[in-house]
């Protein structure tokens, strides 16, 4: 066997090799964007979902809310939106509870003079 013919199969197999590799790089990319674009779509079908869902607090307890808060700051104010942090069935964790004082106690709000 000729130097040559050496060199051009293994130049040849090497081009086999790279072209393989890069054909599984976009078989990969591909079904990562498949994925995404899936995960996506469901994301936005659950805010859709949510979006139609009838508020779950009552008036009462919206203006109880709003009284409370206004007291607090000392002035008058209207609360745009009222969310729920977890779902009704959930129980609570003394992990999350601990976290959510802490946040909450983190955001001071200064008194009005």
């Amino acid at each position: 066997m000729t130097e040559w013919a050496f060199s051009f199969k293994f130049a040849a197999v090497g081009i086999c090799i790279v072209f393989a590799a890069l054909a599984s790089i976009v078989v990969a990319v591909s079904l990562i964007r498949l994925v995404n674009q899936r995960w996506q779509d469901h994301e936005e079908r659950q805010k859709e979902k949510a979006t139609e869902k009838e508020p779950s607090i009552d008036s009462l307890t919206l203006v109880l809310i709003s009284a409370a808060v206004s007291t607090m700051l000392q002035g008058r104010f209207h609360i745009r939106s009222v969310r729920r942090l977890l779902p009704k069935n959930a129980s609570r964790s003394p992990w999350s509870a601990q976290g959510r004082a802490i946040l909450h106690g983190s955001h001071v709000v200064p008194k009005k003079r």
